[in-house]
């Protein structure tokens, strides 16, 4: 079916792995030849700082108290950060899914 349709093998990849360049404005190096602009990016909760509400068991007074906060997560990319994204949109949209362990490239 793959070679019915023609293309390159690349038109398939749904996943796609590339490289923080720059953080502020946002770039991530797909290949030598593209970098990907924030205008074609959506970043997941795990690669943003965000506020996250925990529940938890304080024991640290009389008895077991059960108490909420708000915490600040913050998982900001980093220039040099390896990542993992999905291709969508026939390669007009790429959704970043995660930060790969240091030394994982794809």
């Amino acid at each position: 079916m793959m070679n019915a349709k023609g293309g390159n093998d690349s038109d398939y990849a749904d996943f796609m792995f590339g490289k923080v360049i720059s953080v502020d404005p946002l770039k991530i190096q797909l290949s030598n030849q593209m970098v990907l602009t924030d205008s074609f990016l959506t970043l997941g909760r795990q690669v943003t700082k965000h506020k996250e509400r925990v529940t938890y068991q304080d024991m640290t007074h009389d008895g077991d108290t059960t108490r909420t906060e708000t915490v600040i997560i913050d998982q900001a990319l980093k220039t040099g950060d390896s990542v993992l994204m999905f291709r969508s949109n026939n390669g007009q949209r790429f959704y970043v899914l995660e930060r790969l362990a240091e030394g994982v490239t794809g």
